[in-house]
């Protein structure tokens, strides 16, 4: 019986692709979770609503973490 062989290690811009888009996902998920969170609290205890620079603002942020991850993996390949 044939096995395969393993899976080449991934290129340094690969890698930095892959980890880049998890974290914006992930980024994008914590953004909706609390964004959901703080519209509902904000709802319930002062009848105000979550602004759009409120939601801009916290996007942003999902955005930024996903470009540091990138570039962090980016000059880690370089190295080798």
């Amino acid at each position: 019986m044939a096995h395969q062989a393993p899976a080449p290690d991934p290129t340094p811009a690969r890698d930095a692709r892959s980890r880049a888009l998890r974290t914006l996902l992930q980024g994008v998920a914590v953004t909706v979770i609390v964004g959901a969170a703080t519209a509902v609290a904000q709802a319930a205890t002062d009848g105000s609503v979550l602004t759009l620079a409120t939601v801009v603002t916290a996007a942003c942020t999902g955005a930024g973490m996903a470009l540091a991850a990138w570039v962090q993996r980016r000059l880690e390949g370089i190295g080798k």
